[in-house]
This record gives structure tokens, C-alpha cells and sequence, in this order.
């Protein structure tokens, strides 16, 4: 029983290092573009489901990605990128989102570019960039620059994508150990999280594209897609509906 113990605990522990280095491959993301916009912040902010707000994902302000804070959609300017999928850039930026995040940064916006995360037709969130780096020292954000940043947010869409999956797959992993934890008698394997439970409503998208392998070029990204629209289907409301193949 000793050796299950082991086995299992080592693949809890490498399934949460697999999604927590996909986390930090999303941050590194950030700071890269940040270096190419010379900006002297960034973050990704994506929805909270069943609720009118996004939440800061990542960021490489430690503060803002470890503090769960989320601001409304309506009336802040993250939001309005969100819904129009219309990049913006503004220089004394205020909203009630911009004041929350300072309060909680304790630093002062002065120059925001926000973008939208989109690919296929889908926002996956919104890209923000803040303040300028020392040696921009006060110039706004360019026109090019604004256009530079869209296309990392395309960027960001694939990376998202792809955070998304390792996700679900990790997700199914911890399901399945704890349910061998619990089958062999196996003490010490924490249960599922809510993180964990949560992203299982992508079961369905994970399980298609993980048999859509083998397809061809086309019959696969049709497979893909039908997926993705089964598992927005599958969270309205905020609920989550089971499907399995």
C-alpha cells in the first residue's frame, strides 16, 4: 500500500506542477510583451463565470494576481474592451476599475492600453498594459504600439487556449487519482478543489479533441469547434451540464 501511496502522490504533485508552470508560462508572456511596449505593468484579466466581472488571472504586479480582485464589467474600461472587442488606450484613465486596482496596487494609473484576447471568434479576456517603463517617461501609447499590442493579444488567445488545456487534463488527473486513492484505501491524496471541479466543465471539449488526434486537418478543427460551442452551451446560467462520451 505504501508504494500506491507514493505513486499516487507523485502524480498529484506533477499535475499541479504541469498547470502551475502553465501559469507561469502565461506570466512570462505578459512580461515579454510588456518589454516590447515598454510598459511598466501587464495582466490578464478573464470573466468570473455566472457574474458581470473579470478577475485578474495573471500579472506580473504580484500583488494584483494574488489579491482575487475582479471589477465590473459595465463602467470600467477592461470591461467595454470585453464586450466591443475594441482596444483602448487612455491617459488618466477613470473607473471604478481602475480605482479598484490602484487602491489594492497602491499606485496610480496614468497611461492604459487594454486589448481584447480573441481568436476564433471567441474573447477569451483582456490584456492590460500600464504606465510607461523609465525611459518612455510620460509619452502616451502610440497608434503602432496600440497595434502591437492587439496582436499579442491574439498571442495571448493561443497561450489561453492552451493554459486551458493542460488545465483540463490535469483537472482529470486529480479526479482519477483521487478516486484510486479511494479504491485502494489510500490515505493522505488531498480531494478535488473547486479549481479542479470547476474546470471539468471543459470534460466534454477536452475528451473531443483528445480522440480528434488522428482526424484530419478539417474534420479535427470542425471537432475542436463543436466542442468549444458545447462547453459554453454547457456553462450558462453558471451551471454546469455532464456530458461524457
Amino acid at each position: 500500500m505504501s508504494d500506491f501511496a507514493t505513486i499516487l502522490g507523485r502524480l498529484h504533485e506533477h499535475s499541479g506542477a504541469l498547470l502551475a508552470d502553465a501559469t507561469a508560462m502565461l506570466r512570462r508572456l505578459v512580461a515579454d510583451a510588456c518589454g516590447a511596449l515598454a510598459a511598466a505593468e501587464g495582466s490578464i484579466l478573464v470573466p468570473v463565470e455566472g457574474r458581470n466581472e473579470l478577475r485578474f488571472f495573471v500579472s506580473i504586479n504580484p500583488v494584483l494576481e494574488s489579491s482575487g480582485l475582479s471589477i465590473p464589467v459595465d463602467g470600467s474600461i477592461s470591461g467595454y474592451v470585453f464586450t466591443t472587442r475594441q482596444a483602448m488606450a487612455k491617459i488618466k484613465p477613470e473607473s471604478a476599475g481602475v480605482s479598484k486596482a490602484d487602491e489594492v496596487a497602491q499606485s496610480k494609473t496614468s497611461h492604459l492600453l487594454a486589448v481584447p484576447i480573441v481568436d476564433d471568434d471567441r474573447v477569451y479576456g483582456v490584456a492590460t498594459f500600464v504606465n510607461r517603463t523609465e525611459e518612455k517617461g510620460d509619452t502616451p501609447f502610440s497608434i503602432e504600439e496600440l497595434r502591437t499590442a492587439q496582436a499579442y493579444g491574439e498571442i495571448y488567445a493561443t497561450a489561453m487556449k492552451l493554459h486551458r488545456k493542460i488545465e483540463f487534463s490535469t483537472s482529470v488527473a486529480r479526479l482519477e487519482v483521487a478516486e484510486h486513492a479511494s479504491q485502494f484505501g489510500v490515505a493522505g491524496i488531498p480531494e478535488p478543489s473547486e479549481e479542479v471541479l470547476a474546470a471539468m466543465r471543459y470534460r466534454l471539449p477536452g475528451l473531443l479533441a483528445e480522440r480528434a488526434a488522428d482526424l484530419p486537418e478539417r474534420e479535427r478543427e470542425l471537432l475542436y469547434r463543436i466542442g468549444e460551442l458545447i462547453g459554453e452551451y454547457a456553462g450558462i446560467g453558471g451551471e454546469t451540464v455532464a456530458y461524457d462520451l
